[in-house]
């Protein structure tokens, strides 16, 4: 609550600013973050590429000083002066030994000046005495040759080579050294070499790039031969391929590394750069990012909260008009001139206001007037009652209710249409304010259902005022150019007589309506005693449907119908008994309706589907030769949206074949919701349901659905059955539906045989089950039991 009360006390300007700021934020972060990512991997992605041309280029000019070397040792090597100085050295000729050993010296030490990177040059005899040096070297800087390990290897080579690098005894250097071997007539007189510091040849060849003192030198089978900041032993372990720049993490952080060939040597040459070095410029980049950014979302937020500031002046405006509307004032004007959004809201707001105001005339005649017949509806009835009675006790006067029904409104619906319904009652409502004075009052109750309120005492009076109320139904009413004919029954109340109160009145109004419904509509019937019984029988058994499944006293009846081809049952209907603890067995005509209008019927019709599918395995096992079982279905059942799943259910709880159960329907059911009903019936046959229309030929304009039904058979009205062995009118309309529905590949089954003239006739006019009293009466479970052993002996066999 605290924090709820804490953002409603935020201003609406904040409101936007603050989620804005996020986005921007939000916005600034993933780019600074791309930026950022983007940017050092375009640097790592350069890092690599100019590491690889650095160690190309540094490994290039190394071996060039090497290459280099080497010709100059030829070169000097192949002077007529050295090749005399030698033979006169090995042959201990001393005869002008001093003006050849200055030649040889200024030989040496012009191209030692001549040349870069030059510690020392010098000429040894055969066996590896110094003969003579460059100026300036030390005497024991010419001794020692023959000494040094490499010169074993120098006397097997026959042409120039580069000795591996090794210490040098005097300096404590990495020295490389240069040997060329002086050979005159096919004998080696002697070598001249070249000796050079390695970390002055390393650091001159390389450029100032980005790997620094980063060079390491080495030979090819892993032996250092140079590495100044002696970082190579971390790399070791690691598994670098040549000529490609890989990444090698170490405790000390990222590094790149390269590695080449040295060319004419079997040495390899590698350089190295951490990446936090490169990446370095790359944090001042990210902070002036950030610096850039923050100006910017300052200069928008200011931007931004300067325009909402402006957009909002005229803001208060429309919530003061709003705060009129809340108040119930809807027609106050908004003094607001702009027409940006803030001025659409404010046309808006005044437009709401008025919308509003015709809003409320609305409701508050719905609240006191039915919309269709613009009639006072229920709420105002019951007021009216209400004043009423209150007017007659204090005048001791009579006041009579009486309920006005359409009746078969229902079909009406039903065959053309619910518009032609709702202009049926808006006439009716109009036929009878035409008659009716101002001491009368007339209002729409509910669906097809009208309350005419009458101050009367005299009974012949309100009859012959409700009779007058009759013969306006005479006439027919033109719904959209059709002539349709209704009648109307009426039930009827009276104060103080019947009751006293408001809905005794209304419920005993109600019974009587429903009196004259059952003695065949288009009457009047005024409320009596003995209506009492039956009205309180009525409440009472709708009552007692609440807790009937609970306390198991529906019970399943079964009755055999007869197949005249095969000779023996074939099938039977389930129906359902109400076995009411105080009134014993209930009529299904009696309860069933309750049960629908209540809504009891769902749970009702799943039990019998549930207990019906049971018996169908039972009487299965017992009777191999049984078809199916039969049960009905009410509209109510249908219409649910998983019936079918019900069904599907109920069949893989017991495991049998859906072909052992028949689903009944009536024809009012597929009249109602045609397209819907056909729907789930054809799901059903998919199933493997049989599907039976039941009561066929009561209903309306039946033929014209069967082609579309997906039914099996059709179930002949006991009507037809009971009158056709003494009317022969019905036996030929028997006989015709019979050819009709045989035609269309569905069989027959006559409902309601009593007499074996009755069975007689069937059997001539080729229908297909008979279904009656004179076969079996409805019987129980283990009556049918007994039954089919009874009649037809050990059929399990």
């Amino acid at each position: 609550m605290v924090k709820k009360f804490w953002l409603n006390e935020i201003s609406f300007t904040w409101k936007v600013l603050v989620p804005m700021l996020i986005v921007v934020l939000s916005f600034f972060i993933l780019t600074a973050a791309y930026t950022y990512s983007n940017t050092k991997k375009i640097q790592l992605q350069l890092l690599e590429k100019e590491l690889s041309l650095e160690i190309q280029s540094i490994e290039k000019q190394f071996s060039n000083e090497l290459f280099q070397k080497r010709l100059i040792t030829e070169r000097v090597g192949e002077k007529k002066e050295v090749g005399a100085y030698l033979q006169k050295v090995n042959a201990r000729d001393t005869a002008k030994f001093y003006d050849l050993n200055k030649s040889v010296q200024k030989l040496l030490d012009d191209a030692k000046s001549n040349n870069s990177h030059i510690d020392r040059m010098w000429i040894s005899d055969v066996d590896g005495e110094i003969a003579v040096g460059n100026s300036g070297l030390l005497a024991e800087d010419l001794i020692g040759i023959k000494k040094r390990y490499w010169f074993t290897l120098a006397k097997k080579n026959e042409g120039v080579f580069y000795t591996k690098p090794y210490q040098n005894e005097r300096t404590k250097t990495r020295t490389i050294s240069v040997i060329y071997p002086i050979i005159k007539n096919d004998k080696r007189l002697g070598y001249i070499g070249i000796d050079m510091a390695l970390r002055n040849l390393l650091p001159t060849a390389k450029s100032s790039g980005i790997t620094g003192e980063n060079i390491v030198l080495f030979s090819s089978d892993g032996q250092i031969l140079f590495d100044e900041n002696r970082m190579w032993p971390l790399f070791k372990n690691e598994h670098i391929p040549l000529n490609v720049s890989s990444t090698v993490p170490i405790n000390r952080g990222k590094y790149y590394v390269e590695l080449r060939k040295v060319s004419n040597s079997d040495w390899e040459m590698g350089a190295y750069v951490q990446e936090e070095k490169v990446l370095a410029p790359l944090k001042d980049f990210q902070k002036r990012i950030i610096f850039f950014w923050f100006i910017a979302i300052v200069f928008l937020l200011v931007v931004i909260k300067a325009v909402m500031s402006y957009a909002m002046r005229d803001f208060n405006s429309v919530v003061d008009q709003l705060k009129y509307i809340e108040k119930g004032d809807f027609t106050k004007k908004i003094n607001v001139h702009s027409r940006d959004e803030i001025g659409r809201i404010a046309d808006a707001a005044e437009y709401m206001g008025q919308q509003l105001h015709k809003q409320m005339e609305i409701l508050n005649f719905q609240a006191s007037f039915d919309m269709l017949t613009k009639l006072p509806n229920r709420s105002s009835i019951e007021r009216r009652i209400d004043v009423g009675i209150r007017h007659c006790r204090l005048r001791n006067e009579g006041m009579t209710v009486a309920f006005i029904d359409v009746d078969n409104f229902k079909e009406v619906n039903d065959t053309h249409g619910h518009a032609f319904g709702d202009e049926l009652l808006i006439q009716v409502g109009q036929r009878v304010q035409t008659m009716l004075s101002k001491n009368k009052y007339l209002g729409r109750f509910g669906g097809d259902e009208f309350i005419l309120l009458l101050k009367s005492n005299c009974e012949v009076a309100t009859r012959r005022k409700l009779n007058d109320i009759l013969q306006l139904f005479n006439e027919p009413f033109d719904l959209n150019g059709h002539d349709i004919y209704a009648t109307a029954s009426i039930g009827v109340a009276r104060y103080p007589s019947d009751s006293i109160t408001r809905s005794g009145l209304l419920a005993k109004a109600d019974t009587a309506l429903f009196e004259a419904k059952k003695q065949g509509r288009n009457r009047i019937e005024f409320f009596q005693g003995e209506m009492q019984e039956s009205f309180e029988k009525k409440m009472r058994l709708e009552a007692g449907l609440r807790t009937a499944l609970e306390n198991n006293e529906f019970e399943l009846f079964y009755q055999p119908q007869f197949n005249f081809s095969l000779g023996y049952m074939e099938s039977a209907e389930a129906l359902i008994r109400w076995n009411h603890p105080e009134w014993g067995m209930v009529s299904p005509d009696e309860f069933i309706p309750l049960a629908e209008s209540s809504g009891h019927i769902r749970s009702i019709g799943a039990w019998v589907i549930d207990e019906g599918i049971k018996m169908a395995k039972m009487l299965k096992q017992h009777y191999p030769r049984l078809h199916h079982i039969g049960l009905n279905v009410s509209s109510v059942q249908l219409r649910e949206r998983n019936f079918v799943e019900q069904v599907k259910t109920a069949l893989a709880k017991y495991n049998i074949e859906p072909s052992l159960i028949e689903l009944e329907i009536t024809e009012s059911v597929v009249i109602d919701r045609l397209e819907e009903t056909i729907e789930k019936l054809s799901a059903l046959k998919e199933l493997g349901i049989a599907l039976a229309l039941d009561d066929f030929g009561t209903g309306y304009s039946s033929l014209n659905y069967l082609r579309r039904l997906p039914i099996d058979q059709v179930k002949l009205d006991r009507s037809f059955i009971q009158e056709m062995d003494e009317d022969p009118k019905k036996a030929t309309m028997v006989h015709y539906i019979i050819e009709m529905a045989h035609s269309l590949g569905l069989r027959v089954v006559a409902e309601g045989v009593e007499t074996e003239k009755q069975m007689q006739m069937l059997n001539t006019l080729q229908v297909d089950k008979v279904q009656g009293y004179f076969y079996s009466r409805p019987i129980t479970q283990e009556g049918l039991f007994t039954f089919v052993d009874e009649k037809y002996g050990e059929i399990q066999l």
